[in-house]
Protein backbone atom coordinates (compact mmCIF):
# COMPACT_ATOMS: atom_id res chain seq x y z
CA UNK A 1 0.00 0.00 0.00
CA UNK A 2 1.67 3.48 -1.03
CA UNK A 3 0.82 6.70 1.09
CA UNK A 4 0.17 10.43 -0.04
CA UNK A 5 3.07 12.46 2.12
CA UNK A 6 0.04 14.08 3.59
CA UNK A 7 -0.85 10.68 5.35
CA UNK A 8 2.08 9.78 6.50
CA UNK A 9 2.38 13.14 8.30
CA UNK A 10 -1.11 12.48 9.95
CA UNK A 11 -0.22 9.26 10.79
CA UNK A 12 3.63 10.45 12.45
CA UNK A 13 1.98 12.97 14.06
CA UNK A 14 -0.77 10.80 16.21
CA UNK A 15 1.94 8.44 16.75
CA UNK A 16 4.42 10.99 18.23
CA UNK A 17 1.07 12.09 20.71
CA UNK A 18 0.43 8.66 21.69
CA UNK A 19 4.52 8.18 22.51
CA UNK A 20 4.58 5.56 19.45
CA UNK A 21 6.95 7.09 17.25
CA UNK A 22 9.23 4.46 15.55
CA UNK A 23 12.82 4.33 16.18
CA UNK A 24 13.06 4.25 11.85
CA UNK A 25 11.53 4.81 9.24
CA UNK A 26 11.73 3.39 5.30
CA UNK A 27 10.71 6.61 2.27
CA UNK A 28 10.81 5.05 -0.61
CA UNK A 29 9.58 5.52 -4.25
CA UNK A 30 10.73 6.47 -7.86
CA UNK A 31 12.65 9.33 -8.42
CA UNK A 32 10.82 13.00 -8.15
CA UNK A 33 8.48 10.99 -5.57
CA UNK A 34 9.20 13.39 -3.18
CA UNK A 35 10.89 11.29 -0.75
CA UNK A 36 13.68 13.71 0.22
CA UNK A 37 11.55 16.50 1.03
CA UNK A 38 9.22 14.60 3.14
CA UNK A 39 12.22 13.32 4.92
CA UNK A 40 12.48 17.12 6.36
CA UNK A 41 8.99 17.62 6.40
CA UNK A 42 8.95 14.69 9.25
CA UNK A 43 12.52 16.17 10.89
CA UNK A 44 10.44 19.74 10.91
CA UNK A 45 7.34 17.48 12.40
CA UNK A 46 8.66 15.81 15.30
CA UNK A 47 11.38 18.98 16.09
CA UNK A 48 8.18 21.51 16.16
CA UNK A 49 9.78 23.42 13.02
CA UNK A 50 9.56 23.65 9.48
CA UNK A 51 11.06 22.21 6.87
CA UNK A 52 13.21 24.57 5.68
CA UNK A 53 14.77 25.36 9.55
CA UNK A 54 15.06 21.54 9.79
CA UNK A 55 17.70 21.02 7.46
CA UNK A 56 20.10 23.50 9.28
CA UNK A 57 18.58 22.12 12.73
CA UNK A 58 21.42 21.02 15.51
CA UNK A 59 19.58 17.83 15.90
CA UNK A 60 19.00 17.03 12.44
CA UNK A 61 21.63 15.45 10.50
CA UNK A 62 22.12 14.36 7.19
CA UNK A 63 24.19 11.39 5.28
CA UNK A 64 24.53 10.61 2.18
CA UNK A 65 27.00 8.99 -0.87
CA UNK A 66 30.35 10.12 -0.86
CA UNK A 67 31.70 12.30 -4.50
CA UNK A 68 33.56 9.79 -5.72
CA UNK A 69 32.22 6.22 -4.28
CA UNK A 70 29.35 7.17 -4.28
CA UNK A 71 28.72 4.57 -1.58
CA UNK A 72 27.88 5.37 2.34
CA UNK A 73 31.25 3.83 4.05
CA UNK A 74 31.81 3.45 7.68
CA UNK A 75 33.93 6.14 8.89
CA UNK A 76 31.07 8.78 7.63
CA UNK A 77 28.99 6.38 8.50
CA UNK A 78 30.18 6.49 12.22
CA UNK A 79 30.86 10.28 12.18
CA UNK A 80 26.92 10.60 11.02
CA UNK A 81 26.29 8.25 14.24
CA UNK A 82 28.14 10.37 17.04
CA UNK A 83 25.38 13.32 17.49
CA UNK A 84 22.88 10.66 18.30
CA UNK A 85 24.70 9.44 21.62
CA UNK A 86 25.60 13.05 22.50
CA UNK A 87 22.83 15.65 24.32
CA UNK A 88 20.39 16.91 22.47
CA UNK A 89 20.18 20.56 21.46
CA UNK A 90 17.36 21.04 23.03
CA UNK A 91 15.92 19.40 25.73
CA UNK A 92 13.14 16.97 24.85
CA UNK A 93 13.67 17.23 21.08
CA UNK A 94 13.44 14.32 18.79
CA UNK A 95 17.56 13.53 16.97
CA UNK A 96 16.58 12.96 13.84
CA UNK A 97 18.92 11.48 10.78
CA UNK A 98 18.32 11.39 7.08
CA UNK A 99 20.22 9.00 5.37
CA UNK A 100 19.86 9.37 1.36
CA UNK A 101 20.46 6.99 -1.12
CA UNK A 102 20.22 4.49 1.65
CA UNK A 103 20.76 1.27 -0.77
CA UNK A 104 24.18 2.73 -1.05
CA UNK A 105 25.13 1.49 2.44
CA UNK A 106 28.45 -0.66 1.99
CA UNK A 107 28.49 -3.88 4.35
CA UNK A 108 30.50 -2.35 7.31
CA UNK A 109 28.08 0.43 7.26
CA UNK A 110 25.18 -1.31 7.38
CA UNK A 111 26.20 -3.38 9.75
CA UNK A 112 27.21 -0.58 11.81
CA UNK A 113 23.40 0.57 11.07
CA UNK A 114 22.16 -2.53 12.17
CA UNK A 115 23.31 -2.42 15.59
CA UNK A 116 22.60 1.05 16.17
CA UNK A 117 18.73 -0.31 15.00
CA UNK A 118 19.08 -3.22 17.28
CA UNK A 119 19.49 -0.62 20.51
CA UNK A 120 18.96 2.68 19.73
CA UNK A 121 19.60 5.85 21.36
CA UNK A 122 16.79 7.13 23.57
CA UNK A 123 14.60 10.22 21.56
CA UNK A 124 15.72 8.90 18.24
CA UNK A 125 14.75 8.96 14.78
CA UNK A 126 16.59 7.93 11.56
CA UNK A 127 15.02 8.36 8.07
CA UNK A 128 16.24 5.92 5.21
CA UNK A 129 15.16 7.21 1.92
CA UNK A 130 15.96 5.28 -1.38
CA UNK A 131 14.12 4.52 -4.64
CA UNK A 132 15.76 1.08 -4.35
CA UNK A 133 14.53 -0.70 -0.98
CA UNK A 134 15.22 -4.20 -2.23
CA UNK A 135 18.89 -3.41 -2.39
CA UNK A 136 19.06 -2.96 1.26
CA UNK A 137 19.61 -5.62 3.83
CA UNK A 138 16.31 -7.21 5.15
CA UNK A 139 17.62 -7.08 8.29
CA UNK A 140 17.97 -3.41 8.33
CA UNK A 141 14.24 -2.78 6.76
CA UNK A 142 12.44 -5.25 8.63
CA UNK A 143 13.44 -2.94 11.56
CA UNK A 144 11.96 0.29 10.28
CA UNK A 145 8.52 1.74 9.85
CA UNK A 146 8.19 1.26 5.73
CA UNK A 147 6.31 4.08 4.20
CA UNK A 148 6.11 3.50 -0.09
CA UNK A 149 5.37 7.34 -1.59
CA UNK A 150 2.23 7.74 -3.30
CA UNK A 151 2.71 10.27 -6.15
CA UNK A 152 0.25 13.31 -5.95
CA UNK A 153 -3.12 12.97 -8.48
CA UNK A 154 -3.96 10.64 -10.78
CA UNK A 155 -2.05 8.00 -11.94
CA UNK A 156 -0.48 8.30 -15.05
CA UNK A 157 -1.53 5.94 -17.64
CA UNK A 158 1.45 5.74 -20.69
CA UNK A 159 3.49 2.91 -22.30
CA UNK A 160 3.54 0.10 -20.37
CA UNK A 161 1.14 0.97 -18.01
CA UNK A 162 -1.83 1.82 -20.19
CA UNK A 163 -1.17 -1.44 -22.65
CA UNK A 164 -1.38 -3.66 -19.30
CA UNK A 165 -4.18 -2.03 -18.25
CA UNK A 166 -5.83 -2.23 -21.85
CA UNK A 167 -5.10 -6.06 -21.88
CA UNK A 168 -6.75 -6.42 -18.08
CA UNK A 169 -9.80 -4.51 -19.26
CA UNK A 170 -10.42 -6.88 -22.40
CA UNK A 171 -9.86 -10.14 -19.63
CA UNK A 172 -12.66 -8.42 -18.08
CA UNK A 173 -15.15 -7.55 -21.03
CA UNK A 174 -14.47 -10.97 -22.58
CA UNK A 175 -17.57 -13.28 -23.12
CA UNK A 176 -17.05 -16.07 -20.60
CA UNK A 177 -15.86 -18.59 -23.29
CA UNK A 178 -13.09 -16.08 -24.68
CA UNK A 179 -11.91 -15.22 -21.22
CA UNK A 180 -9.40 -17.42 -21.24
CA UNK A 181 -7.90 -16.22 -24.52
CA UNK A 182 -7.71 -12.75 -23.23
CA UNK A 183 -5.99 -13.53 -20.45
CA UNK A 184 -3.50 -15.56 -21.89
CA UNK A 185 -3.03 -11.93 -24.39
CA UNK A 186 -2.78 -10.30 -20.77
CA UNK A 187 0.26 -12.47 -20.08
CA UNK A 188 2.10 -12.08 -23.21
CA UNK A 189 1.95 -8.11 -22.95
CA UNK A 190 2.84 -8.19 -19.17
CA UNK A 191 5.71 -10.55 -20.51
CA UNK A 192 6.72 -8.39 -23.45
CA UNK A 193 6.47 -5.05 -20.85
CA UNK A 194 9.14 -6.61 -18.36
CA UNK A 195 11.54 -7.51 -21.69
CA UNK A 196 11.62 -4.05 -22.64
CA UNK A 197 11.88 -2.69 -19.02
CA UNK A 198 14.91 -4.61 -18.27
CA UNK A 199 16.32 -4.09 -21.67
CA UNK A 200 15.54 -0.03 -20.68
CA UNK A 201 16.67 -0.50 -17.49
CA UNK A 202 20.29 -2.17 -18.23
CA UNK A 203 20.90 0.24 -21.17
CA UNK A 204 20.37 3.17 -18.94
CA UNK A 205 22.88 1.72 -16.10
CA UNK A 206 25.43 0.37 -17.88
CA UNK A 207 25.83 3.90 -19.75
CA UNK A 208 25.78 5.67 -16.41
CA UNK A 209 28.63 2.62 -15.08
CA UNK A 210 30.81 3.89 -18.12
CA UNK A 211 30.27 7.96 -17.47
CA UNK A 212 31.30 7.48 -13.87
CA UNK A 213 34.75 4.98 -15.35
CA UNK A 214 35.41 7.86 -17.61
CA UNK A 215 34.87 10.53 -15.35
CA UNK A 216 37.31 8.78 -12.24
CA UNK A 217 39.82 7.71 -15.24
CA UNK A 218 43.06 6.55 -13.49
CA UNK A 219 41.45 7.13 -10.29
CA UNK A 220 39.02 4.39 -10.14
CA UNK A 221 40.19 1.81 -7.99
CA UNK A 222 40.05 -2.15 -9.00
CA UNK A 223 37.89 -2.80 -6.09
CA UNK A 224 35.50 0.20 -6.29
CA UNK A 225 34.68 -1.57 -10.27
CA UNK A 226 34.06 -4.49 -9.26
CA UNK A 227 31.87 -3.63 -6.32
CA UNK A 228 30.08 -0.84 -8.57
CA UNK A 229 29.59 -3.91 -11.46
CA UNK A 230 27.87 -6.40 -8.68
CA UNK A 231 25.78 -3.54 -7.19
CA UNK A 232 24.32 -2.73 -11.27
CA UNK A 233 23.99 -6.37 -11.59
CA UNK A 234 21.52 -5.79 -8.14
CA UNK A 235 20.49 -2.88 -9.07
CA UNK A 236 18.86 -3.80 -12.49
CA UNK A 237 17.23 -6.90 -10.57
CA UNK A 238 15.78 -4.89 -8.16
CA UNK A 239 13.96 -1.91 -10.43
CA UNK A 240 12.82 -4.86 -12.78
CA UNK A 241 11.64 -5.97 -9.82
CA UNK A 242 9.82 -2.82 -8.97
CA UNK A 243 8.49 -2.71 -12.48
CA UNK A 244 6.94 -6.04 -12.14
CA UNK A 245 5.00 -4.90 -8.89
CA UNK A 246 3.51 -2.09 -10.70
CA UNK A 247 2.64 -3.55 -13.44
CA UNK A 248 0.91 -6.05 -11.41
CA UNK A 249 -0.57 -3.28 -9.71
CA UNK A 250 -2.15 -2.14 -12.59
CA UNK A 251 -3.99 -5.18 -13.32
CA UNK A 252 -5.59 -5.22 -9.64
CA UNK A 253 -6.29 -1.54 -9.87
CA UNK A 254 -8.10 -1.90 -13.10
CA UNK A 255 -10.00 -4.53 -11.73
CA UNK A 256 -11.03 -2.63 -8.25
CA UNK A 257 -11.81 0.42 -10.59
CA UNK A 258 -14.57 -1.45 -11.68
CA UNK A 259 -16.26 -2.51 -8.53
CA UNK A 260 -15.59 1.14 -7.72
CA UNK A 261 -17.24 2.10 -10.32
CA UNK A 262 -20.07 -0.21 -9.56
CA UNK A 263 -20.82 1.35 -5.87
CA UNK A 264 -20.66 5.44 -7.28
CA UNK A 265 -17.57 5.95 -5.69
CA UNK A 266 -15.29 8.88 -8.06
CA UNK A 267 -11.59 7.81 -6.76
CA UNK A 268 -10.68 6.22 -9.51
CA UNK A 269 -7.31 4.68 -10.06
CA UNK A 270 -7.81 5.53 -13.57
CA UNK A 271 -10.03 8.37 -14.17
CA UNK A 272 -9.15 8.40 -18.04
CA UNK A 273 -10.93 4.76 -17.99
CA UNK A 274 -13.83 5.91 -16.19
CA UNK A 275 -16.29 5.41 -19.04
CA UNK A 276 -15.16 1.57 -19.61
CA UNK A 277 -15.20 1.13 -15.85
CA UNK A 278 -18.98 1.93 -15.65
CA UNK A 279 -19.85 -0.13 -18.38
CA UNK A 280 -18.16 -3.12 -17.02
CA UNK A 281 -19.83 -1.89 -13.66
CA UNK A 282 -23.08 -3.05 -15.34
CA UNK A 283 -22.20 -6.45 -16.19
CA UNK A 284 -20.62 -7.88 -13.49
CA UNK A 285 -22.00 -8.34 -9.78
CA UNK A 286 -20.38 -7.82 -6.31
CA UNK A 287 -19.26 -11.55 -5.99
CA UNK A 288 -18.47 -12.06 -9.32
CA UNK A 289 -16.32 -8.87 -9.41
CA UNK A 290 -14.45 -9.86 -5.84
CA UNK A 291 -12.95 -13.26 -7.53
CA UNK A 292 -11.34 -11.36 -10.03
CA UNK A 293 -10.00 -9.14 -7.86
CA UNK A 294 -9.16 -12.84 -6.04
CA UNK A 295 -7.35 -13.78 -9.29
CA UNK A 296 -5.45 -10.72 -9.12
CA UNK A 297 -4.14 -11.11 -5.62
CA UNK A 298 -3.12 -14.65 -7.40
CA UNK A 299 -0.97 -12.72 -10.02
CA UNK A 300 0.47 -11.44 -7.14
CA UNK A 301 1.13 -14.13 -5.16
CA UNK A 302 2.60 -16.09 -8.19
CA UNK A 303 4.95 -13.76 -9.04
CA UNK A 304 5.90 -13.43 -5.63
CA UNK A 305 7.38 -17.33 -5.23
CA UNK A 306 10.23 -18.17 -6.68
CA UNK A 307 8.89 -20.04 -10.08
CA UNK A 308 9.41 -19.04 -13.81
CA UNK A 309 8.75 -15.86 -14.17
CA UNK A 310 6.35 -16.42 -17.58
CA UNK A 311 4.96 -19.34 -16.14
CA UNK A 312 3.93 -17.42 -13.08
CA UNK A 313 2.36 -14.59 -15.35
CA UNK A 314 0.10 -17.19 -17.32
CA UNK A 315 -0.98 -18.64 -13.81
CA UNK A 316 -1.64 -15.70 -12.55
CA UNK A 317 -3.41 -14.15 -15.53
CA UNK A 318 -5.27 -17.14 -15.91
CA UNK A 319 -6.71 -16.99 -12.82
CA UNK A 320 -8.38 -13.97 -13.81
CA UNK A 321 -10.21 -15.46 -16.30
CA UNK A 322 -12.11 -18.03 -14.14
CA UNK A 323 -15.54 -17.58 -13.90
Amino acid sequence: MAFFPADILERLGRARRNGRLPHAMLLTGPPGSGRSHLALEIAALVNDTTATEAARHPDVHRLEPGSKSRRITIEPFREFCEPFFATSFRPGATKTGIILDADRLQLGAANAFLKTLEEPPANTLFILVTANPALLPVTIVSRCAHFPLRSAGAAPLEGSAAAVAAAAGEVLSAPSGRRTGAALRLARRLQHALRESRESIEEELSAAFKAEKKRLGDTAEEEWLKDEEARLKALVEARVLGVRQQLAAVVAERTADVLRARHGLGALHFPALAGESQTLAGRFDDAELLRVLDGAAQLRLFLDRNVKEDLALEAGCLALARP
